[in-house]
């Protein structure tokens, strides 16, 4: 991809030289010497989500994004007219609300200083987009007006649908819905997710689907049951509920489990109990540490765990969480962090061995690199 940004943009920290083996190499060296899987990305219209800037010069908006950082200028800028690792649907979006907004009235500008766009493939196969303006002032009445015939003329124009959001200080006006519906073909089946503003999302689908896609087949069908932590709005959960009897899904994120419920509803799928809690928590609940009155209607000695997935932030689990995870038969863990992952590891491979590794390049043309690894315990 040439792209006319590198070297100035700090979006992407390589350029034309970039270089997913070394990517690999580099982070391979401190993790367990075995047999290893990479996933490459698309180089060019990959990314399903993106966060830019407004910059507002002689009347007219610009889009912008961070430039690279530098010792002699840490808070640099850098006007973009597209951004080529977007879905090429988000380019033209950009294209068209860049005009829009420029002959829009000071209503819809004033004060406007970021977007946030999120997209998804939705039920009926059709493209769609998420578009949040971000404001440092307050949204009148008049606002929602305008952005009304906004979001009408972008859909007209674009031939896809683009849902506005408002967001300024203590304030959100949603006018019409704050989420997406999404689906996603794993293994010729196809699944459908709520994606809500704000929350997390993979931002690049296809690697998403390399991802599910590698755990489903990495795992047998058991008749034992599946621990899921941090499960967010079910990514993994709903693919992977066929392969057990039961599945216990854990998450902090009260908008992230209001989304599983709608997967749940959506895929059909009944043998998945949801619960939040925070790791910690799950920790706590499952070694009785705690009573929780959220788990009042569960029965958590009818489960008979085989398996446990963890997709963490990138912080990683923490010396408490992985040692816990030492009761489990089998582990599959999901990382964005390779160095967090090989921390906690030290505490894992005390008890269990390294059975499958994979690298998915979730995020081309940065040193950011999301691998998963399945771990089988020493005393099954």
């Amino acid at each position: 991809m040439a792209c006319r940004y590198f070297g100035e943009c700090g979006g992407c920290q390589f350029g034309e030289d970039y270089n997913l083996d070394f990517k690999v190499e580099a982070y391979r060296k401190i993790l367990p010497n075995i047999a290893f899987s990479v996933f490459a990305s698309p180089l060019q219209n990959f990314r399903a989500r993106c966060e830019i800037g407004v910059f507002h010069q002689d009347g007219q908006i610009h889009f912008v994004m961070r430039g690279k950082k530098s010792q002699k200028n840490k808070n640099s800028f850098v006007f973009i007219e597209q951004c080529l690792i977007l879905q090429k649907p988000l380019q033209e979006l950009l294209e068209v609300l860049k005009a829009k907004l420029n002959a829009a009235s000071i209503q819809l500008t004033h004060k406007l200083f970021s977007l946030e766009i999120l997209s998804s493939i939705g039920q009926q196969g059709a493209f769609e987009a998420l578009l949040t303006l971000i404001y440092h002032k307050p949204l009148e009445a008049q606002w929602e007006e305008e952005a009304k015939l906004l979001q009408e003329n972008l859909t007209k124009t674009l031939g896809f649908e683009v849902k506005i959001i408002g967001r300024a200080k203590k304030a959100k006006i949603v006018l019409k819905e704050d989420f997406l519906i999404a689906s996603l073909k794993i293994q010729d089946k196809t699944f459908f997710y709520r994606y809500d503003e704000g929350t997390f999302v993979q931002p690049n689908p296809l690697m998403n689907q390399k991802m599910i896609e590698w755990v489903l087949e990495a795992l047998p069908k058991s008749h034992k049951d599946l621990l899921e932590m941090y499960c967010g709005c079910g990514n993994f959960t709903i693919p992977l509920a066929a392969k057990f009897n039961q599945v216990l899904a854990t998450e902090i994120s009260k908008t992230s489990l209001k989304a599983l419920q709608f997967a749940l509803k959506a895929n059909k799928v009944s043998n998945i109990t949801t619960i939040r809690l925070s790791g910690e928590e799950c920790q706590e609940a499952l070694e009785r540490v705690r009573e929780f009155y959220r788990l009042r209607n569960i029965d958590l000695d009818s489960f008979d765990f085989e398996c446990v997935l963890i997709d963490p932030p990138r912080a990683g689990l923490g010396q408490k969480i992985a040692k816990f995870l030492q009761r489990f038969p089998k582990i599959v863990y999901i990382s964005c962090n390779p160095l967090s992952l090989s921390e906690d590891l030290k505490i894992l491979l005390q008890t269990h061995q390294p059975q499958k590794l994979a690298f998915f390049d979730q995020f081309p043309y940065t040193s950011h690199l999301e691998c998963g690894i399945i771990l089988s315990s020493n005393n099954p």
